[in-house]
């Protein structure tokens, strides 16, 4: 067996500090290694180790983060499979990366790949990610590049970490993995419902890292002085100006916006003082080598618009088995992220839309963002999704969907003119409220089921 805990040995100086934080559990760094240790050596005992693909599907957090800890301890690669899933799911992601054990709460169990991997290989996460049409692309990182991407937190080695979504969701999984490298406190949410001010405040937290979602619900819900001294770090999709002015008035003015792939973990942060019209994320992490390009690869000036490219420490170079994107985001040494947009003179970034999503409307570009932050500013929309529809004579056709504040009166044409006084024929040419947006379990809002809804519209008598 290797040496206990070998990627975090630089951690055991802090033996007595605080590792893991929940309602009914607290863990010294001492204590979450010993778990880690009695797990890794129950993991060879099952035939686990450097060659082996593991499926995890572990719903308690604490103990899939000591089961991840030991499974890199190993040097196994492992990828989580979420219990919330449905079993085909699961089995697709299993047999995608060539699992050739599951590890559950109840122990272990062999599945059907064969290892194959050099005997003195480092752990391996597998994270996974969605492709441009809707397949899904796996990335492998290893213990190296975790702890690469860690360095650009150093701030977390002395904050006590609330993530709302589980570890068994990718971003949620790295960020507590991030945290444990780092030597800070991750605190785990209860499982039922719960007063988050209340539980920040009772576990002393520091950074409530939470989705752009339930950013906006926090703010809605309001709350300024329960929070007080609470980093809220939010990302993963757009935050408005409109959404960012509401957080600091009424939850915290600590905000702090990120910009980030599944690829490259963080690229950028805008903190308190940095949130400007423009939705700036701040200036690259240190570390991150960030250009903006022209369609011929030329770099671009300051204030100029174009795709965005980066390389730092810790980037992937590729997806599992060559993905159906490599070729394009992993090239000349760079990570493309598919975004547009441009470095101000101060050399922070203004991140303007996803390549892929821009619509063409008889000749105009259009960004969703654009419409998006215009709906978002009417007072009865909670929140908007704005994409294109395929038309013969147009190109696309911008449209979007809205869900707004309880009790509003207002109309789908309400919304249609709003939009129309404020961004001319960039306007979306139709608008729909839906009751709820669709979204995944991290709060991301699903555009393809959103798209449905507007074909079932164009079908209908």
């Amino acid at each position: 067996m290797r040496g206990p805990n070998s990627f975090l040995s630089h951690l055991r100086a802090q033996a007595d500090h605080i590792a893991v934080v929940t309602d009914e559990l607290t863990l010294s760094y001492g204590e979450l290694f010993d778990r880690v240790e009695r797990k890794a050596a129950a993991l060879e005992e099952w035939g686990i180790g450097a060659g082996s693909v593991v499926g995890l599907e572990i719903g308690d957090e604490v103990e899939h983060l000591v089961a991840s800890l030991a499974l890199l301890t190993v040097g196994a690669r492992h990828i989580t499979l979420p219990t919330h899933d449905p079993p085909e799911a699961k089995q697709t992601l299993s047999e995608r990366v060539g699992a050739t054990h599951m590890v559950t709460s109840a122990g272990a169990s062999p599945e059907g790949g064969a290892s194959a991997r050099a005997a003195d290989a480092e752990g391996v996460v597998y994270l996974k990610t969605s492709g441009t049409t809707g397949g899904m692309n796996i990335i492998a990182f290893s213990a190296t590049q975790l702890a690469q991407q860690a360095e650009r937190h150093p701030e977390y080695a002395s904050e006590r970490l609330l993530r709302l979504a589980s570890i068994e969701h990718n971003n949620s999984k790295r960020h507590r993995l991030y945290c444990a490298i780092m030597g800070g406190t991750n605190v785990f949410r209860p499982t039922l419902e719960f007063d988050v001010a209340a539980f920040c405040a009772r576990h002393n937290v520091t950074c409530l890292d939470i989705s752009r979602m339930h950013a906006s619900d926090l703010a809605a819900q309001g709350g300024i002085g329960r929070f007080e001294g609470v980093k809220l770090r939010t990302g993963g999709s757009a935050v408005p100006i409109d959404v960012r002015r509401a957080i600091e008035e009424r939850v915290t003015p600590l905000l702090y916006v990120r910009y980030a792939s599944t690829e490259s973990g963080a690229i950028s942060m805008a903190g308190p003082g940095e949130h400007d019209e423009m939705e700036s994320v701040g200036r690259p992490l240190p570390g991150v080598e960030l250009e903006i390009v022209d369609l011929d690869d030329k770099v671009l000036a300051a204030g100029e618009t174009g795709r965005i490219r980066l390389r730092a420490p810790g980037v992937a170079t590729g997806y599992l088995d060559g993905g159906e994107q490599t070729a394009s985001r992993f090239r000349d040494g760079w990570f493309w992220p598919g975004d547009v947009g441009m470095l101000r003179a101060d050399g922070s970034l203004i991140v303007q839309g996803r390549q892929d999503d821009m619509m063409i409307l008889n000749g105009i570009n259009i960004f969703p963002g654009e419409i998006e932050r215009v709906l978002e500013r009417h007072p009865d929309v909670r929140v908007a999704a704005a994409l294109p529809l395929n038309s013969l004579v147009h190109g696309q056709i911008p449209v979007a969907a809205v869900e707004v504040v309880e009790a509003s009166s207002v109309t789908a044409a309400d919304l249609q003119r709003f939009a129309r006084e404020h961004l001319a024929l960039r306007a979306p040419r139709r608008v729909i409220i839906l009751p709820r947006l669709p979204r995944n379990s991290q709060g991301k809002i699903l555009r393809r089921e959103i798209a449905a809804e507007f074909e079932k519209g164009r079908r209908a008598p």
